[in-house]
């Protein structure tokens, strides 16, 4: 009898614990991908006040290269991300892949004339009031490179591979989330994050991410590499400043 009263309050004490139990690997769960979310959101809010501060030099963007590339790799090692899931690894190559960069490559085509033959009023706000001519003997569009580069490897590597990369690793491990659900999830979280980032720019950058963050995104879980989304992003950026600071038809 006594045996049995004791092996009854282990039950009920065990049954107790479980609610307590449930909630703490709940929070254990949850705690890398909040991380994660809540550190890059923060990189980039401070950037935005900081970044033409803080180590500028020569159009280099200290702040990004550093906020961008050193910072989430701390972070991704302190939450126990493995690199290979963030999308460094080499392109995959296949037909598919092939005919996707074709479309991407066709896409870039038809930016490119629209910047040279139909955006005159967009490219005016990046010129200032100044002429082509003007902007070419000063050098802006060498400075805009250079720019570029210190910025956009590091928006890619941030958002297609630590963000988009560490969030689908979060979700499959610690929420056991089907792969394919994973992928879109962190897509249109991306998405989000890109499309608020240029929310203080001209309204077509913002309404043009809408639809370039997921294409940039798929494209890298399909190749399963970043650098392909990173190659097109930069050929974006040189289509524009070449139409903005070096020569346009109109």
């Amino acid at each position: 009898m006594v045996q049995l009263h004791s092996n009854l309050i282990k039950s009920l004490n065990g049954r107790m614990s479980m609610p307590h139990q449930d909630q703490s690997l709940t929070i254990k769960m949850a705690a890398p991908f909040c991380i994660l979310l809540i550190v890059i959101l923060l990189t980039q809010v401070v950037g935005v006040y900081v970044s033409n501060n803080f180590l500028a030099s020569g159009g280099v963007k200290g702040y990004w290269i550093i906020s961008r590339l050193i910072f989430p790799f701390v972070l991704v090692l302190l939450l126990a991300i493995p690199l290979k899931q963030l999308y460094f690894s080499k392109p995959t190559i296949n037909r598919e892949n092939l005919l996707l960069m074709a479309v991407f490559l066709g896409l870039l085509l038809c930016l490119f004339v629209y910047l040279q033959f139909f955006a005159a009023d967009y490219l005016s706000h990046y010129r200032h009031g100044s002429s082509l001519e003007g902007l070419r003997e000063a050098g802006k569009f060498q400075r805009f490179l250079i720019f570029t580069v210190s910025t956009i490897i590091g928006w890619e590597v941030l958002h297609r591979g630590f963000l988009l990369g560490g969030g689908q690793y979060c979700l499959t491990q610690h929420y056991k989330i089907n792969p394919t659900a994973a992928a879109v999830i962190m897509t249109l979280i991306v998405c989000i994050f890109e499309v608020l980032f240029h929310i203080k720019k001209p309204i077509y950058e913002a309404i043009g991410m809408i639809f370039a963050s997921p294409l940039l995104s798929y494209l890298t879980i399909k190749t399963r590499s970043l650098w392909p989304a990173l190659t097109f992003h930069l050929l974006i950026e040189l289509a524009f400043g070449f139409s903005a600071f070096y020569y346009s038809v109109y």
